[in-house]
């Protein structure tokens, strides 16, 4: 296939009706949450503050005991090889 062909198939598919709208569709297909307003007569979602608590806790209960540990391991082997090494 020519370069000429190809430019002006794909010249083709891009001036073809809804070619934007599909490729708009398909980026969103990749989204987590789409990000779309909510019509002026649906009432929005309550807050579920109890899940948002749990799940911050579960994060806190899980991330500051390890990043202690990464974080205060030098201290400790230090206090505790202080003035041994060589010494077994």
């Amino acid at each position: 296939m020519s370069a000429a062909t190809v430019t002006r198939t794909a010249t083709a598919a891009v001036r073809r009706p809804g070619f934007f709208m599909q490729v708009r569709r398909m980026g969103r297909s990749f989204e987590h949450q789409p990000f779309e307003r909510l019509s002026a007569t649906m009432k929005p979602a309550r807050p579920d503050y109890a899940k948002q608590v749990v799940w911050t806790a579960g994060k806190f209960v899980t991330y500051v005991p390890l990043f202690g540990a990464m974080l205060t391991w030098p201290a400790l082997a230090k206090w505790a090889l202080d003035g041994h090494i060589g010494r077994w």
